[in-house]
């Protein structure tokens, strides 16, 4: 039995990959991966287009699309202009911009987070929740972190490599689902429609790792199960 202090973060690994991660070796997949990832993938659990992208979700409640199609030699009429303008019947549209260069720089680590508080009930995770990742779980096993020592560590590793002069970002925390990541663009930001992910992740600099791709955590203490009803929780009342 472990003590909890915190949420509890689940990573869900392959199995060649589990002795591995165990060992400290925290693996990250640039943004272009996850990107690529949508081109003709069915595992929707990890692509993802707005990865790293500028983007806003509009609805057909919030805006309506006009579209007008001119003839090769016929001079703009200006964005004001609706003559000939059709109605464009939509269900979402997404306005993105695109940052190819940071896609190569930047990769992340996702995990789930697990809060005692919210998603469990009678020692046990909800099945509301269980239900909510079962796309990303797709049956492999979890590695469990208790949140507060991987910060530590990653703090630590932040540390260890600040004082050896090497240039880099780390950001991590829960993922933020919004419809318009104006002004807020630091990698945590999701189109709400990922929500169920109830994801947590670490973002930072492909070159700072090594040349597996992993940021190298050692002394955590990772628990490891085969399912995520094996979690289980028990309140321990401090008594004097």
């Amino acid at each position: 039995m472990r003590i909890l202090n915190h949420r509890l973060l689940v990573k869900f690994v392959d199995d060649k990959f589990i002795l591995s991660t165990m060992n400290g070796n925290i693996h990250f997949s640039s943004y272009e991966y996850f990107k690529k990832l949508e081109e003709g993938t069915k595992d929707k659990g990890k692509s993802d287009k707005n990865e790293n992208a500028g983007f806003e979700i509009d609805e057909p409640k919030d805006h309506i699309i006009l579209y007008r199609i001119s003839s090769k030699d016929e001079p703009s009429l200006g964005s004001n202009n609706l003559t000939g303008a059709k109605l464009l019947p939509y269900r979402k549209a997404t306005w993105r911009t695109s940052y190819p260069d940071e896609d190569r720089m930047y990769g992340i680590s996702c995990f789930t987070v697990i809060d005692p508080y919210k998603d469990v009930e009678n020692g046990q995770v909800k099945s509301s929740f269980i239900i909510d990742i079962s796309e990303i779980s797709n049956n492999r096993r979890l590695l469990l972190f208790p949140e507060d020592e991987l910060i530590k560590a990653i703090n630590d590793f932040a540390t260890k490599n600040k004082k050896n002069g090497k240039g880099y970002s780390i950001t991590y925390g829960d993922a933020e689902y919004l419809k318009n990541n104006k002004g807020k663009r630091n990698g945590l930001q999701k189109d709400p429609s990922y929500a169920k992910q109830h994801e947590w992740r670490i973002k930072t600099n492909m070159d700072i790792l090594n040349d597996k791709g992993n940021m190298i955590l050692p002394g955590l203490d990772i628990g490891l199960v085969r399912d995520i009803s094996d979690v289980k929780f028990v309140e321990i009342n401090d008594t004097l």
